[in-house]
């Protein structure tokens, strides 16, 4: 594994250690683990503010809603869906 040095303060060491610990994780997980929470978290964040922008905007809000009942109207191909544990052949 290639790993690079970062320099944080001993405050965020202490706390980075300790949320390490309560996980039983190697400092590295959790460092790793607690930067990808923060990304997806981020990403929804995003998200969400894309859809409420289209929610405010009557326009955008009619448009979007369109688009997905033209969407739903694929799942009436006819075809089994297969896709889940429920297909039973």
């Amino acid at each position: 594994m290639v790993s690079t040095t970062v320099r944080i303060r001993p405050h965020t060491y202490r706390i980075l250690r300790d949320m390490a610990k309560a996980h039983d994780e190697s400092l590295p997980d959790a460092l790793d683990r607690i930067i990808e929470e923060k990304r997806r978290a981020q990403m929804c964040a995003e998200a969400n503010a894309v859809y409420a922008a289209i929610a405010a905007d009557p326009v955008a809000d009619a448009s979007w809603r369109a688009e997905i009942a033209a969407w739903d109207g694929t799942l009436l191909d006819g075809l089994p869906d297969e896709s889940g544990p429920w297909y039973e052949e």
